[in-house]
């Protein structure tokens, strides 16, 4: 039986009339937009997006048509992910009639698509019927990998998998991604790490089989027949890479000259045997349609200037600076000193490490589900959305390229499609689906805390004055539609109390927060006292017999587990408060137990310039110092003492050149 779908170009009013002439459960009515367009809900206000962004959509977008409302289509259409219903103008969509074959949609699933999977790719089929679909399993294993395992595997490391924008709804509050309501910043600081609902979203399937987003699934070998230059032209037109550039006398693998960017693209494809369109929308999605400083040749801090890292390869790291660092390096490394070079070069990492080895479309270099050596780890991008923008990216150039819908429609393409088993019926964004249980603060009045609170952790010990019969618990939920059960105010049995502080989050999963209340006698430790029992030792104001890569947390924790109302503040050297991090030379520890507080500089012995290492930074400092070209002072001239007899001289600088050659190990006590 054929069923009837709509995509665009003849009236409203035919389209309806023909659409009443066939089953109604299979009617579909797609529109592609013309120019740009604001969309508007039917008081004619402009819609929003999750981040409250006005929508508008562009040419050419595809959308699903509703019905009409006067002058009006009422669409449906994905945009960031999300799903939104609005109206746009009648005379902004094209539109065209098109019929399904139920006989083809059960071929898909013979070969091992799921039915929900068939029946989305039959209406591209209808649309295109030179395109090729192939079930691609997951894990290699017959039918596909659970969808839950693959989702668990790729959300277990936070910052292999990151989102950007102000919808906090979409951010993790597992450990080390959310603390004391500030979610970790990673990969430069715009960055945070994706919660596990976002994550099985972009990892399903099934939400992007449809004409502007498929092209993630796309076999990224290389095809002369569809992989033009005017198809490239498209994908950089508008950006950085739509002027020429030169290759001058000293350009590494480039002929001295003028060139063009989809010149280079095309053929970096055809030797590398890669997808130049592919290429070309990686490097557009990594710098951005003005570049950035690892494109534009400009160089950065006063260095690096004429190296080109197009791919951002190996620009990785939590700060803006280590991700620079670490990309011009690369740069500097292999020698790209021009655009062609680094282009040539730098897709080496998409060819010989993601394709040949079966990672061979976008969404499998984000979500490695196949490459078993290599599961879940060897993924090119952090952005979890990266494989929705460049297919959508991809789907606009090769629609553009041509030069009718009839030629666009009878267009070859070859996609593999990841096939997962046990999948839920859907999966979304939308915040009624949203499983955060978390709380976002957690403060008790009456007792002490045995760790500062972290959402990730369920459990803590509160140790209370022997004298005290009633605590109080406030706590936040994360997401504000989650509901809280808080006993508020509890009464203290004699000697140990649990209390329980319970979220539940809008899909109803549920976290149980519990409070273990002891009762301690007082504690009449000094600082001094304190210090030395978790084994610092304290010489007048400073504090040593810390080992290098000891992390700040750790010191706070020592001290509240051993004095339980002690109160321990450790700031940065400007005076920054710091509740973890490595501990460096130059920091300050202070202690405030039963009425007596002390403050004391850290000395770790080797660390001269404060930054918690003992490399050659150190040891040049040192000389500097020596020489009276630099001057040392407080606990970083104490922690230049390396044989602690008061005197600063070439015998510690010779300790220092041993350490690190590995002949010496400095003491720290």
């Amino acid at each position: 039986m054929k069923k009837f779908f709509i995509f665009t170009l003849v009236t409203i009013s035919s389209i309806f009339c023909l659409a009443s002439n066939v089953d109604a459960s299979r009617t579909y009515v797609r529109g592609i937009v013309t120019g740009s367009n604001k969309v508007v809900n039917s008081q004619g206000t402009q819609l929003r997006s999750d981040t409250n962004g006005l929508i508008s959509l562009s040419s050419p977008e595809a959308v699903e048509v509703l019905g009409e409302e006067g002058s009006y289509y009422r669409i449906k259409f994905m945009y960031t992910g999300f799903i939104y219903e609005g109206l746009i103008p009648k005379s902004k969509l094209k539109v065209k009639s098109y019929t399904t074959d139920d006989a083809y949609e059960e071929s898909l699933v013979s070969m091992g698509f799921p039915r929900d999977y068939a029946s989305k790719l039959a209406v591209l089929h209808a649309i295109h019927p030179n395109w090729n679909f192939t079930p691609s399993f997951t894990g290699k294993i017959n039918g596909g990998m659970n969808f839950d395992t693959a989702v668990d595997g790729e959300a277990r490391v936070i910052s292999t998998n990151l989102i950007d924008g102000s919808n906090t709804t979409l951010r993790s509050t597992a450990d080390g991604a959310y603390k004391n309501g500030v979610w970790t910043t990673f990969s430069g600081g715009s960055w945070y790490a994706a919660s596990r609902q976002t994550i099985a979203f972009y990892m399903d399937p099934r939400n992007f089989l449809d004409e502007s987003h498929i092209f993630m699934f796309e076999n990224l070998g290389y095809n002369p027949t569809t992989q033009t230059k005017e198809a490239v032209d498209k994908v950089i037109g508008g950006t950085f890479m739509s002027k020429p550039f030169e290759c001058l006398p000293g350009s590494v693998e480039c002929l001295l000259g003028t060139h063009y960017f989809s010149d280079t693209f095309l053929e970096v494809g055809k030797i590398k045997n890669v997808n130049p369109i592919h290429l070309a929308a990686r490097v557009v999605k990594e710098q951005g349609p003005n570049g950035s400083v690892l494109s534009l040749g400009q160089g950065w801090n006063n260095d690096y200037k004429g190296y080109y890292n197009f791919f951002n390869v190996n620009a990785n790291g939590k700060t803006t600076e280590e991700v620079l660092r670490n990309g011009f390096a690369k740069a500097v490394r292999e020698e790209w000193n021009n655009q062609y070079h680094s282009i040539l070069d730098g897709s080496n990492l998409i060819a010989n490490y993601y394709i040949k080895d079966g990672q061979s479309t976008g969404y499998y270099q984000k979500f490695n589900v196949i490459n078993l050596k290599y599961i879940y780890a060897n993924q090119y991008m952090q952005n979890v959305r990266a494989p929705y923008g460049e297919a959508y990216r991809t789907y606009t150039s090769y629609y553009n390229s041509h030069a009718s819908m009839d030629a666009w429609d009878n267009e070859i393409y070859d996609f593999l499609i990841p096939v997962y088993s046990n999948m839920s019926e859907y999966t979304t964004l939308d915040v009624s689906h949203n499983g955060d249980a978390t709380l976002k603060s957690l403060e008790v009045t009456g007792c002490e805390l045995n760790m500062d609170f972290q959402s990730s952790a369920y459990e803590y010990v509160c140790y209370a004055n022997k004298g005290v019969s009633e605590i109080k618990i406030s706590a936040t939920a994360t997401n504000a539609l989650a509901s809280l059960n808080n006993p508020g105010a509890v009464k203290l049995s004699e000697n140990e109390t649990r209390a329980e502080v319970i979220v539940t989050a809008v899909n109803g999963q549920r976290s149980v927060y519990i409070i273990n209340v002891k009762k301690v006698d007082d504690d009449m430790s000094s600082p001094i006292e304190i210090l030395n029992d978790i084994g610092i030792k304290v010489s007048d104001e400073y504090a040593s017999n810390i080992e290098v890569g000891s992390d700040v947390s750790n010191i706070i924790n020592l001290v509240k587990n051993k004095h339980h109302f002690a109160n321990v503040q450790i700031n940065a050297s400007d005076g920054t408060n710091v509740s973890d991090g490595t501990v460096k030379s130059g920091m300050s520890i202070s202690i405030t137990n039963a009425g007596k507080s002390s403050t004391f500089k850290v000395v770790l012995y080797g660390d001269t310039n404060g930054d918690g290492l003992v490399d050659i930074r150190d040891l040049l400092g040192v000389q500097k110092h020596l020489v009276k070209s630099k001057t040392l002072n407080n606990a970083c001239l104490k922690a230049a003492d390396i044989n602690k007899d008061n005197i600063l001289d070439i015998r510690d600088l010779l300790l220092i050149q041993k350490q690190l050659v590995g002949q010496y190990n400095i003491n720290q006590g």
